[in-house]
């Protein structure tokens, strides 16, 4: 076995006395001594610690032993930091900054490593943050342009209806029905968008989600493409949300158009209600329960590096320019007290949870 210091050959490329290589395992920070080659020939124990392996497995594998699949490996004969996303022994991923620097008097090199997780998640936080506050300034001014359009046409809609309304064509009744009731749901998609972009809390009340849900599938099922089939499970005795009705639509209505995208050749929809009891310990705030609306397809799914992006804007796995709707829904949520969860796998399609505090009051009247 290579002892530490030494190479194949029994040359040393980085001498190190008793005392010092005692001065180099105590340092508290992940330590490593390459040779002239970039292969690790010693760790102290920190690194050791770090990285769950020990100091032997790193001098047989190098840094082949930690490296994340599909991650570059870092070069371990360039000098400087090097950042790049590590597996501890338990399989737990991490971001590392490793700096290498010249020993002196040595062919070889002295690295530390430090675990700058926490950094890099504080960084991706503050660029989603400045991401959503884009997001909403470019839907607010959309949202304030398009209800200037939209004014105009419910202004000649209503025209229409005073000159035509007791015409008795067909085509002219169905017309004037269908422009009226898009416009409506214009008005409330605008709304909704001002909403978001201002950062205002809706009104909440206790809401019925199993009625909210058996009426939604009703208005919505008949616009469905062909081959998707729509279910609807309800929960018995299922107590009342603390949300807002309007929003809970915009929502659902918005998976729903991205679980009918997800299966171009048919699948089935899924439209359920769920509860989970207080003092459950999968809840962020376990003493309180929680009541949901879950929305599931069986369309392609989604691969975990999309899946751990979803909810960021303009991040899509569909047609460039379709990307703000779940961060928006996201944004709503929050309004809300609520929370939006995302469970997907390639192949095997996707599931969405609305979660929204259940009311005090556990029965239905």
């Amino acid at each position: 076995m290579v002892q530490p210091g030494t190479d194949r050959d029994g040359e040393t490329p980085a001498p190190l006395t008793p005392e010092a290589l005692a001065l180099f395992d105590a340092l508290p920070t992940a330590s490593l001594l390459l040779d002239a080659q970039g292969d690790i020939r010693h760790v102290n124990p920190a690194f050791e610690s770090l990285t769950g392996h020990p100091a032997a497995a790193f001098r047989a594998q190098g840094f082949a032993l930690i490296q994340a699949p599909h991650a570059p490996a870092p070069d371990p004969k360039r000098d400087g930091a090097q950042v790049f996303q590590a597996l501890h022994a338990d399989g737990v991923s991490f971001w590392a900054c490793m700096t290498l620097a010249p020993l002196p008097g040595t062919s070889g090199r002295i690295g530390q490593v430090i675990d700058i997780t926490t950094h890099r998640e504080a960084e991706g936080a503050l660029a989603l943050s400045r991401q959503r506050e884009a997001l909403g300034l470019l839907t607010n001014s959309v949202a304030h342009e398009f209800n200037n359009f939209l004014q105009i046409l419910i202004g000649y809609i209503d025209g229409l209806k005073r000159r035509l309304g007791d015409r008795q064509e067909p085509f002219i009744q169905r017309a004037i029905s269908r422009s009226a009731d898009a416009t409506e749901r214009a008005a409330i998609l605008t709304r909704q968008l001002l909403a978001y972009s201002r950062r205002i809390a809706p009104d909440v009340r206790p809401v019925d989600l199993d009625a909210i849900v058996a009426d939604l599938a009703e208005r919505i099922g008949p616009d469905l493409p062909p081959g998707i089939r729509l279910t609807v499970t309800s929960t018995p005795g299922l107590p009342r949300a603390i949300s807002n009705p309007t929003q809970i639509e915009f929502a659902v209505r918005h998976l729903v158009a991205n679980a009918c995208e997800a299966m171009p050749s048919g699948g089935t929809l899924t439209l359920s209600t769920f509860r989970v009891d207080p003092g459950d310990r999968g809840m962020q705030q376990p003493g309180a329960g929680s009541v949901g609306i879950l929305v599931a397809d069986t369309g392609h799914g989604m691969s975990p590096e999309m899946l751990a992006r979803a909810l960021a804007p303009f991040q899509t796995s569909r047609e460039a320019g379709r990307g703000a709707g779940l961060a928006i829904v996201h944004g709503l949520m929050k309004r809300q007290n609520g929370t939006i969860t995302l469970d997907s796998r390639t192949g095997e399609g996707t599931q969405v949870r609305l979660s929204f505090p259940a009311a005090p009051d556990r029965t239905l009247h």
